[in-house]
């Protein structure tokens, strides 16, 4: 009798400790956030560049909130690095959710100089905004890849 009992509690605390490590999986391999850029707001223009406020949906496809310190990221332009740079706020975006980042950004008139050739031959305007959202833990990876189509703006002939 004694025996079944400790078998029994034996069987139960594999389950509980294998249940547990599930969960910890889930944690320690979260999915990629989806990061859409809401806004961007220009809040201070100078004679080497601006300075503007990018606004961020972040939506969080986890069972956990993300519980950020901070985030780093990258947007290229038609293949140029546009704009880069770190935000150390904390945020918060809730577990299955979605949150608002505000993260303050300069865009050097140079960058936008050496994109406005290719984006004219293509008529498409392909960017790309990646980085890393900083929690306690671990860094979580995003990316958004998209493009916009240019309107044709030319001369018609009668």
């Amino acid at each position: 009798m004694i025996i079944r009992s400790i078998l029994i509690l034996t069987s139960c605390l594999v389950v509980l400790v294998l249940q547990g490590c599930g969960t910890l999986d889930k944690r320690l391999n979260p999915i990629q956030p989806k990061v859409f850029i809401d806004a961007i707001e220009i809040e201070d223009a100078t004679l080497s560049g601006l300075t503007a406020l990018l606004t961020l949906n972040v939506e969080n496809p986890n069972n956990f909130a993300l519980n950020a310190k901070g985030l780093d990221y990258t947007m290229s332009l038609a293949g140029t690095d546009i704009l880069s740079g770190e935000s150390a706020s904390n945020m918060s975006v809730p577990a299955l959710g979605s949150g608002k980042i505000e993260v303050p950004v300069r865009i050097s008139y140079a960058s936008i100089l050496e994109t406005i050739p290719k984006v004219l031959e293509t008529g498409v305007a392909s960017y790309n905004f990646s980085g890393s959202i900083h929690t306690r833990l671990f860094n979580i990876p995003f990316t958004k890849t998209d493009e916009l189509k240019l309107p044709y703006i030319g001369s018609s002939s009668n």
